[in-house]
């Protein structure tokens, strides 16, 4: 499973973002690219503990469930809710923003599955190899969304 703490993984999607630009248009959801790039920022921030965007709630936060949603099941296109304070952030300079995304996803896997991780607000308390993971997947269907 890829993870953001290979770095081979982690190379590639920082490659895929480099390709991303404000005038994609998005092949599913609500999200334009610039609004894309601050919510995947702010996802990869609650994960290194920098913003809390509330206590886990739902059956998703309850293992196996959540081990099972982040590992092995497909991810629904437009579908899924995120909790509001990883949609807060909005865009300023799209350079900037984008920027901000690369050196994220760099500190997030320099900082190991070793890690003292936080609970997600969104699948409970996960170990911080799940973490890795979660941050690519999120990464990777949010790229997608935009066909990169």
């Amino acid at each position: 499973m890829p993870t953001l703490f290979n770095l081979d993984d982690r190379f590639a999607i920082r490659r895929r973002l480099e390709a991303l630009s404000p005038a994609h248009q998005a092949r599913w959801g609500k999200f334009t690219a610039p609004e894309v790039v601050c919510h995947l920022s702010a996802a990869l921030r609650e994960g290194l503990g920098e913003i809390n965007p509330g206590k886990p709630s739902g059956p998703m936060a309850v293992p196996p469930i959540n081990w099972l949603v982040i590992h092995l099941m497909p991810w629904p296109k437009g579908g899924a809710k995120s909790p509001p304070a990883l949609l807060s952030t909005r865009p300023t300079s799209w350079d900037a923003d984008k920027a901000a995304l690369d050196k994220l996803i760099e500190r997030f896997g320099q900082r190991g599955a070793k890690a003292k991780w936080p609970a997600s607000s969104s699948f409970g308390s996960i170990s911080g190899r799940t973490w890795g993971v979660l941050g690519y997947r999120q990464l990777d269907h949010h790229l997608r969304q935009f066909n990169v």
